[in-house]
C-alpha cells in the first residue's frame, strides 16, 4: 500500500468511491464490498459519490446492484470551477493521461478532482492507472486525499477501530 502521508480516520471523513469499487467477482472481495456497504448503512463510514461516477454508474449497461448502490448514495453536483481549480484538474488529467490520447482519462481525473474538492479523505478504486500513479498524483491532490483499494481502506479502518492508528 502506498500512502504518502498519515491517512485520516475514515470514520471522520468522506469516503468517495469509484463505481468499480463495487464490482463483485465471487471472491472474498464480495465480502469486503458487503462490509463497506454495511459500515455505510450503520453510519460508521460516510460514502460520497463523485457526480461523474454517478452518471457512469446509472448507465443501463452497469450491473443493477452497482447502479442501485451508487444511486442511493449522496453525490456531488457540478459547480463552476475557479481558475485554480481548473488548473488543478488539468494537472490531474495530464498525470493520468501520460502518453495516451488527449481526453482518454479525463473522466477519471474529474472523479479524483471531485473527491478532493468535496473533502474526501479517500478515493476507493480498482483502477490500475490511478493506483499506479497515486504517489505522483499526491503532489496535485489535497493532502488529505488517499487513493486506495477497498482492501486498503478496510485495513486502515481496522487500524483506527483497534486503536493502532491513534
Amino acid at each position: 500500500m502506498i500512502v504518502s502521508r498519515r491517512p485520516l480516520d475514515p470514520r471522520h471523513c468522506n469516503v468517495t468511491i469509484d463505481a468499480n469499487a463495487l464490482d463483485r467477482d465471487g471472491t472474498d472481495r464480495d465480502r469486503s464490498i458487503d462490509r463497506l456497504l454495511g459500515l455505510h448503512r450503520t453510519r460508521v463510514l460516510n460514502i460520497v459519490v463523485p457526480k461523474g461516477v454517478r452518471v457512469e454508474a446509472l448507465h443501463r449497461n452497469t450491473p443493477d446492484y452497482v447502479r442501485n448502490e451508487i444511486a442511493s448514495k449522496i453525490f456531488t453536483i457540478e459547480t463552476e470551477l475557479t481558475q485554480p481549480e481548473l488548473e488543478q484538474l488539468r494537472r490531474i488529467e495530464a498525470m493520468l493521461r501520460g502518453n495516451a490520447e488527449l481526453g482518454k482519462h479525463a473522466a477519471d481525473a474529474r472523479h479524483l478532482f471531485e473527491a478532493g474538492k468535496y473533502g474526501g479523505g479517500y478515493f476507493v478504486t480498482n483502477d490500475c492507472r490511478m493506483l499506479k500513479k497515486r504517489g505522483e498524483l499526491a503532489a496535485v491532490l489535497p493532502p488529505s486525499l488517499n487513493i486506495v483499494t477497498l482492501g486498503e481502506l478496510l485495513a486502515i479502518y481496522d487500524d483506527y477501530e483497534s486503536g493502532r492508528r491513534i
